[in-house]
């Protein structure tokens, strides 16, 4: 049996101004599960999980890097180097347009981290991707993480009525809207 030579995967790292965007590692599923774990962080994200289903889903987030050529990052304070989230591109072969998508630590709320994070995502997705729209698919009843779409310039379309975003709310962006709008660039690589 000839297994060939192993594939690589080449994740970009992001620095934003409190952010390293970057490859995932096995030091953070502990402290991805616990955010995974939590009733309150996972309330508009289908429920809690535990520490399987989160090495698989981060299996996944890996491979989608492989597949499609981006995917979503882990998420880091530049502060500390502590484990802050997740954040970037995800798409499945049932929705028509690239998501952008983050999830940041409780403790970490409200302090503009998800929409520095999405703001490296939407800029690799436009500028390196080349894609021509992205959407986000927050929970009509996630205040939070619609107002991270909206300051992302991310504008309401309608709510989906297939697939696993059923009753998600689709915010949408094409590329020229982005190029033109306030939106914050992270500006480094």
């Amino acid at each position: 049996m000839n297994l060939g030579e192993p594939t690589t995967i080449t994740v970009p790292t992001f620095i934003t101004d409190r952010l390293i965007l970057r490859g995932w590692r096995e030091a953070d599923l502990v402290p991805y599960a616990a955010m995974n774990a939590d009733p309150e962080t996972m309330v508009h994200l289908h429920g809690t999980f535990g520490f399987a289903s989160t090495e698989r889903l981060v299996s996944n987030l890996i491979g989608m890097w492989a597949l499609r050529g981006f995917g979503m990052w882990a998420v880091e304070l530049r502060a500390d180097g502590s484990f802050a989230g997740r954040a970037g591109l995800y798409q499945t072969t049932e929705w028509p347009d690239p998501e952008v998508a983050w999830s940041i630590r409780r403790d970490l709320w409200n302090q503009g981290l998800a929409t520095e994070a999405a703001t490296a995502a939407l800029e690799y997705g436009f500028t390196t991707i080349g894609f021509d729209r992205i959407i986000s698919l927050p929970a009509p009843a996630n205040a939070p993480s619609v107002r991270v779409a909206e300051k992302l310039g991310l504008t309401f379309e309608e709510i989906a009525t297939v697939g696993p975003w059923q009753d998600s709310a689709v915010y949408g962006i094409a590329r020229a809207q982005w190029q033109t709008g306030p939106g914050v660039r992270s500006g480094s690589r």
